[in-house]
């Protein structure tokens, strides 16, 4: 079996990518009126979770 380090695993796949992603890019993925979250950032601008969905406020 060939030895593969674990930054060769990471920079291979989009992993990296992801983990170092924009903030811009993390907040086009908020949830909409309605849907489930579990914080307040979960939900787009404007809403905030409210018993596990985002609503306004």
């Amino acid at each position: 079996m060939t030895g593969v380090s674990v930054a060769e695993r990471i920079s291979a796949g989009g992993l990296q990518q992801h983990m170092f992603s924009e903030p811009t890019g993390v907040a086009e993925a908020c949830s909409p009126n309605g849907a489930v979250c579990i914080w307040d950032s979960d939900c787009c601008s404007g809403l905030v979770c409210e018993w596990w969905e985002c609503e306004t406020p």
